[in-house]
């Protein structure tokens, strides 16, 4: 999984340096003192108040260093979680409440909780099956070129284009050489700009003088968050356009696969 190393580098230092430093703080204990930590860290007050805060804030950093929607949703459940029992447990503490009252507040929590729950499990069933078996690519651009013909594959590029414009809105990358039943990937965090109708293009040479310009795939987001798409050539035809098949995923029309292997125009 491709990371940032200047967020990597943040997240180290940021969770890293307090980790280290509670450790140091256990070890100078006396064992009476050790004790009466791990019972205090083990508590279920502890556990669902203090303990649910900080695994949302992990989990949100993590989802925003790994790129992953679905770690900061369990980190903004759990953040909201602990601060509502952290809320209510002083709440508890500071008046003696009826019994009747902490009853309706206990459900409360249970309804709560089974609600963000069943959502979270929704959420992930529904982004699993729209996204088919391209769920586990990260989100950016993933490019990945298989070379099933008998013949050496040269210069290819890869850009993002507004649609029937060629001009290169974001260059993607390139493949200089892919030999026969080699397979090379190429993977782009980031997707600049903001727009619609922008399509993935990649152009090469159909001879010394011409190239030759092939849409990839169409994305119709505004602000697209991932884009993955599988090319498996075969060979070119009589005019040296290249055969192939492809297949993968965009955010709004989901999944798609298209074959280009016969004779083309």
């Amino acid at each position: 999984m491709k990371v940032d190393t200047y967020s990597l580098i943040s997240f180290i230092i940021l969770w890293g340096i307090p980790t280290v430093m509670i450790v140091r703080k256990y070890l100078k204990m006396n064992s009476n003192d050790k004790k009466t930590a791990i019972n205090d860290f083990r508590s279920h007050r502890f556990i669902f108040t203090t303990g649910f805060i900080v695994l949302g804030a992990l989990f949100i950093h993590l989802g925003l260093l790994l790129t992953l929607s679905i770690l900061k949703l369990i980190g903004f459940v759990f953040l909201a979680l602990g601060g509502f029992l952290s809320t209510f447990n002083k709440w508890n503490k500071s008046k003696n409440k009826g019994v009747l009252v902490k009853k309706i507040v206990k459900y409360t929590i249970i309804g709560i909780t089974t609600f963000f729950l069943i959502l979270l499990g929704f959420y992930y069933f529904i982004i699993r099956v729209g996204q088919g078996e391209f769920f586990h690519y990260d989100n950016g651009v993933t490019i990945e070129v298989y070379n099933s013909s008998k013949q050496e594959i040269t210069d290819l590029n890869f850009f993002f284009s507004f649609y029937s414009n060629y001009n290169v809105l974001q260059d993607l990358g390139d493949i200089d050489k892919l030999e026969p039943e080699e397979t090379t990937c190429i993977y782009s965090r980031h997707i600049n700009g903001t727009g619609n109708d922008r399509s993935l293009y990649f152009q090469y040479h159909i001879n010394k003088f011409e190239k030759q310009v092939d849409s990839l795939a169409y994305v119709a987001s505004n602000k697209p968050s991932k884009v993955v798409v599988i090319i498996e050539i075969t060979g070119t035809d009589s005019n040296g356009k290249l055969l192939f098949r492809a297949k993968g995923y965009e955010d709004v029309g989901g999944q798609f696969e298209y074959d280009l292997t016969s004779t083309r125009e």
